[in-house]
């Protein structure tokens, strides 16, 4: 999924959605990603669903990427001090998801138990 976010879901034969280029990044103990648009919304609905109310708010959109710790916090997500932020902004051209940190008391359960855990707002970054 990391190498290939795109052939990675090519499985599940989505029509259209804005997956034609699919970038999937990482959240660890040390980075947190976040996904907008900053322009117009583009947003891999395929694979995540209905956007959020805030992600086609313009004012929400630049200040995700002028202040994401506020934002995120606004949003109940505090992250520690040491925490790298990176905002992945989509393009026409590219989407990004995000493909969150397993939390350690999920190691060895199977899919349907991890997949009580993901949600849009952890694949697009601002809940972990």
């Amino acid at each position: 999924m990391l190498a290939d976010g795109s052939a990675a879901i090519a499985q599940f034969e989505l029509d259209g959605g804005q997956v034609e280029k699919l970038v999937v990044v990482e959240n660890t103990a040390a980075v947190d990603n976040v996904v907008v648009c900053t322009l117009c919304s583009c947003y891999p609905w395929a694979v995540l669903g209905l956007p959020p109310a805030w992600y086609k708010d313009p004012a929400c959109r630049s200040r995700i990427v002028r202040e994401p710790c506020v934002l995120l916090a606004e949003m109940v997500l505090v992250l520690a001090d040491d925490v790298q932020i990176n905002v992945w902004d989509l393009s026409a051209e590219i989407r990004y998801m995000v493909l969150p940190q397993q939390p350690p008391e999920t190691l060895g359960e199977i899919e349907s138990v991890l997949a009580e855990h993901v949600s849009r707002d952890v694949m697009i970054g601002v809940a972990r």
